[in-house]
């Protein structure tokens, strides 16, 4: 039986200027390696980036970062994504899987970074826990944001809306969900993907019927962001978006 939520963990979130990702430019990301003991690695990264373009007051409002504040603070996007490359390309090497809550929003930001400013990427096994925890305990009732999911799990999340502290909850709400559920522990990160996007498209098709109107069923990345999708060629190759 596998017990790869117990071993060390990538955890990943950003802070952007809006929900477009072929628009909207990231201000805030963490990449943080956690080690089974919980122990936060020195080789994570976390910082503001200077997006180069205004920043709306409700995104302002929302993480706290205003556009004059990014431009004192923050470092160059293309230097942000070289941070995330190296610890992203080093977990794929140890086969660590990369944690995302809502990958549906945050990866598709990184791989229209990665084509705006050619930087290259080896694709990581994703593991969102907000579909884990849709698909464990579909009937639930109540909130899925990660301020809710967190404190159902008994995980601490110190700030909502900054990247380092929504990454580290991330983490910790994933190895909740292994030991809690067997479903969860006994399949492997890489067998994991195809499951995930099934769950995925299960809870979009339900909510959608629920709602009468579409709901995007792509997972890791939503079908109206496929044109980012260039993963044509082996996972242990480096790609470059040209």
């Amino acid at each position: 039986m596998h017990q790869w939520t117990q071993n060390s963990l990538l955890s990943f979130d950003l802070e952007t200027t809006g929900l477009n990702p072929l628009e909207d430019r990231i201000v805030q990301a963490a990449v943080v390696l956690i080690a089974a003991d919980g122990t936060v690695s020195d080789e994570s990264w976390d910082g503001i980036v200077n997006p180069g373009v205004q920043i709306p007051p409700g995104a302002s409002n929302i993480h706290g970062i205003t556009t004059e504040r990014a431009r004192l603070e923050g470092v160059a996007p293309v230097d942000a994504l070289r941070h995330m490359a190296r610890l992203i390309d080093e977990a794929v090497e140890a086969g660590v899987p990369m944690v995302i809550y809502n990958a549906p929003f945050d990866w598709p930001f990184v791989l229209a970074e990665t084509q705006r400013h050619g930087v290259t990427l080896r694709r990581p096994d994703i593991i969102d826990p907000l579909v884990l925890d849709r698909a464990m305990d579909r009937y639930r009732r109540g909130s899925r944001k990660l301020e809710a999911v967190a404190a159902h799990y008994g995980c601490n999340l110190l700030q909502a809306h900054d990247a380092r502290s929504d990454a580290i909850a991330a983490a910790a709400i994933v190895r909740a969900q292994g030991a809690r559920y067997a479903d969860v522990r006994a399949v492997a990160p890489d067998a994991l993907q195809p499951l995930q996007a099934k769950w995925h498209a299960e809870h979009a098709q339900s909510l959608s019927q629920h709602l009468g109107k579409p709901i995007d069923p792509g997972w890791p990345l939503p079908t109206n962001a496929s044109a980012l999708d260039r993963w044509q060629e082996p996972r242990a190759m480096k790609l470059r978006f040209d």
